[in-house]
């Protein structure tokens, strides 16, 4: 990003992201490891005002960023904008931020994330996709939690065997 500006001769902005870097003395991905997204998002704005285009993994990073603070909506905003700026979430993405999602007890969320991934051929591990058959459970959609199973097993054959004994363990 610094370059970018100094290509730009936006020597002021240099300036100013270089007090954001001293001041946490850190970068983006470290502002958000430190809790301090909003920070992080600054630098994302700035960079996207200039023409910047961010990639992937910044967008990733303040996603997952907001979701460790156990901010769920900016996380959401944050994971639309990526995709609504051309940013293709990889696997990875898809899975870490339905871990935080399930994490924070956002299990609408997480399905909705976690049927974008299957559709895409990607499937979750399965501890995370076991922690969102637990939550849709806890909150009443046992339906939901049995449909994702029996779309995981078609589309995936592995694991069917750990996935019968948790269908089988859930309420009729």
């Amino acid at each position: 990003m610094l370059a970018g500006l100094y290509k730009e001769e936006k020597y002021e902005d240099v300036g100013n992201v270089s007090e954001l870097i001293q001041k946490y003395g850190v970068s983006r991905v470290s502002l958000c490891k430190l809790r301090k997204s909003d920070g992080a998002k600054v630098l994302l704005d700035g960079m996207l005002t200039r023409g910047m285009k961010p990639n992937m993994e910044t967008y990733a990073h303040l996603t997952h960023g907001f979701c460790n603070e156990e901010r769920n909506d900016e996380a959401k905003k944050m994971f639309k904008s990526m995709v609504n700026h051309d940013c293709r979430p990889n696997s990875d993405c898809y899975f870490t931020f339905i871990h935080y999602l399930c994490n924070g007890g956002d299990f609408d969320t997480a399905l909705q994330i976690c049927k974008e991934s299957v559709e895409k051929g990607w499937v979750p591990n399965f501890g995370n996709m076991k922690s969102l058959v637990n939550g849709l459970v806890s909150i009443n959609k046992v339906d939901e939690a049995r449909e994702l199973i029996t779309q995981v097993n078609e589309r995936f054959s592995r694991n069917i065997d750990l996935w019968d004994e948790v269908e089988a363990g859930l309420p009729q």
